[in-house]
């Protein structure tokens, strides 16, 4: 491999620190107001009632409250079932789940609403930290495919996308990011503790033995936080290892230059090949949540195994120990790699001298035979650093749709997808029904790669409703709005989104009756147009939306900017992106629209990185864009 300079080359460039000097190379900065989902502790309350899995699917361990008079008592305030003196609360409503959730705001500690719960990050950064703490993966194998990120031409926008990544988990694991999340969980320990204390109280005047509820939440902490690093890691390796194969197949195809050295055409090979090493190694040692000075009194063998003094060290050693400073554990860990992959090469070379084997230094046999390798070696430095990957079952989105599904008995949920009004009538019956027929063919070839998706797919439904028969007037998006579909016999044992419904208007329909072509590359990445579907806030929850903002101000936005509670979403996302993210209450509707403005069609088509939205930016497709001014499409 040929020497470069580390910022020309395709890999992560790091995130520095935030407040005040964020100097990530795409700079829209957006208020970064969770340190940690607001539902993690709702999944972990559902575990406590008896009703859930933990992040990994799996079912806990800890005991856990059985009797039905109990299982409700969590959400409950203390004054109607605690003895004294834990029925003694200041405040009416104070129950075990509101501590927790003051934990997650920040709002039991004042000075940390102001210091530590709220900061500020990239957009597209935040968007891809908050995805991947939801368990949601960066993208689906198959729209990785459409994309063309697995071919070797696409390799600077696949390593993109690896390093987007790598660097969502960087500045989770910054100084100050960090601080946020263990205070928020060592709260809810707190709050798990307090209320482990009345339950005993409880249950030992019934003759109950007690219960540890702190061992219930950080089993529940430990396995998500697992999880998230898990999936998130486990999603990068699998990207890397298909585009390295596809390059060593390039790399057999070769020949070395006249001199017997290295040519050109393999040294370019090598080096992409090298990119693809490097994000393994940030991967593996900045994918991780160590949950340094996280209150662990019952699962202490989750604690990090940090050593300090690294000096001297040249890699003979394995490496189940690591710095706490992430940067230095990288550099430490590629100590380790280089050492155990230069004795294993030392190995091949007594073994090829043994049997008279011998390659020259640009024979594809002897190159591949070295990548091959050092990506084993690099598996063994993992599991000393990892330890084996945890078992994950679906993914969170299906499991949580499982649940729901499952638990509803009163009203028994047997088909799941979107309600859609039709609010366009100039196209004629033909063209309506090929309309939904496109339609249909776009937004259902998901699943491949998806866990859980052959469960849950073949209940995947769309249900239309002509808007003309609720007297809505053409293109009346506030029309349909006003309409609650909620109550329609359309959601009959129909289990959809409460906030979102979908919208047929004449954009819509024309972009699958006329789709654009996607042949533009390489100015516009391959799949990044396409047909698409407006997607429109409901009634409720734009009314929400426009309250809580009308608290805050609405200075920081002109009315130009002003957001209609619509947006535009790339049809073949619509599923395992779109709803997957509106399911779990990872993202609104405006902070996707938000990701959605610098696209030539101001569409959603999920995570994007600089050299598509560089293409974007040069395809000439000004008019399609509304932007305030050239200034303003480069701060994008």
């Amino acid at each position: 491999m040929s020497w470069r300079d580390p910022k020309k080359m395709n890999i992560p460039q790091g995130v520095d620190i935030v407040n005040p000097n964020y100097t990530h190379p795409h700079l829209v900065m957006t208020p970064d107001l969770h340190a940690v989902p607001p539902d993690l502790f709702m999944g972990f309350t559902f575990v406590l009632m008896g009703q859930g899995y933990l992040s990994s699917g799996k079912p806990p361990t800890q005991p856990r409250p059985t009797e039905e008079d109990e299982k409700t008592l969590f959400v409950k305030p203390y004054n109607q079932w605690a003895p004294p003196p834990f029925n003694n609360c200041s405040i009416r409503v104070d129950s075990g789940l509101n501590r927790a959730m003051s934990a997650v705001s920040g709002m039991g500690d004042l000075l940390s609403i102001v210091t530590t719960t709220s900061t500020e990050c990239d957009r597209d950064l935040h968007h891809m930290k908050t995805r991947l703490l939801y368990g949601l993966p960066p993208m689906s194998p198959s729209r990785w495919r459409k994309k063309g990120l697995h071919e070797p031409e696409n390799m600077k926008r696949a390593c993109q996308h690896l390093s987007n990544v790598v660097d969502a988990f960087e500045y989770l694991n910054l100084p100050h990011n960090e601080s946020r999340m263990r205070k928020a969980c060592n709260g809810i320990w707190t709050a798990c503790h307090d209320f482990s204390r009345a339950l005993s109280a409880y249950r030992q005047e019934k003759g109950r033995g007690p219960i540890s509820v702190t061992a219930a939440w950080e089993e529940y902490m430990v396995d998500y936080f697992e999880t998230v690093a898990a999936r998130a890691h486990a999603w990068v390796l699998e990207r890397i290892d298909e585009l390295r194969e596809v390059l060593i197949l390039q790399l057999r195809n070769t020949t070395g230059a006249p001199n017997g050295q290295v040519s050109s055409a393999q040294m370019a090979i090598l080096d992409r090949i090298h990119d693809l090493t490097t994000i393994t190694n940030k991967a593996d040692t900045k994918i991780m949540l160590p949950l340094f000075g996280f209150t662990l009194k019952t699962f202490t063998s989750a604690a990090p195994r940090l050593r300090d003094n690294w000096s001297g060290y040249g890699g003979g050693e394995p490496m189940t120990q690591y710095p706490y400073d992430m940067r230095s554990r990288s550099r430490v860990y590629g100590i380790r790699c280089k050492f155990l992959s230069r004795m294993a090469q030392i190995q091949t070379v007594i073994e090829n001298t043994r049997s008279g084997t011998s390659y020259s230094p640009s024979d594809p046999r002897g190159l591949e035979q070295t990548c091959r390798l050092q990506v084993s070696e690099y598996a063994h430095a993992r599991r000393e650093l990892r330890g084996p990957p945890p078992e994950t079952g679906d993914e969170p989105w299906i499991a949580n749709l499982k649940n729901t599904m499952r638990m509803a008995v009163r009203h028994p949920l047997r088909v799941w997808g979107f309600i859609g009004y039709r609010i366009s009538y100039g196209h004629s019956d033909e063209e309506w029904r090929r309309f939904l027929e496109r339609f249909k063919d776009d937004v259902t070839g998901w699943g491949e790669g998806v866990k859980g998706a052959a469960d849950v797919k073949p209940t995947c439904e769309l249900r239309w409703i002509d808007g003309r028969e609720h007297g809505i007037p053409e293109g009346d998006v506030e029309a349909a709005r006003r309409r609650e579909y909620s109550k329609s016999p359309a959601c009959e044992n129909f289990l959809t989104t409460a906030t979102i419904f979908l919208a047929a208007d004449k954009a819509s329909i024309d972009s699958y009756l006329e789709p654009i072509q996607d042949t533009a590359e390489p100015v516009i990445p391959r799949g990044d147009l396409g047909s698409f579907i407006l997607a429109v806030e409901a009634a409720k929850e734009r009314e929400a939306n426009d309250g809580r903002r009308g608290q805050r101000g609405r200075s920081a936005e002109t009315p130009s900017e002003e957001f209609d509670g619509t947006l535009r979403v790339l049809g073949s996302v619509l599923f395992d992106d779109f709803w997957a993210l509106m399911s779990r209450n990872a993202s609104g509707l405006r902070e996707l629209a938000k990701m959605a403005v610098v696209h030539p069609q101001q569409v959603y088509a999920g995570p994007s990185v600089p050299v598509e939205r560089q293409g974007w930016r040069s395809s000439g497709c000004w008019s399609l864009t509304v932007l305030k001014s050239l200034e303003k499409w480069r701060s994008l």
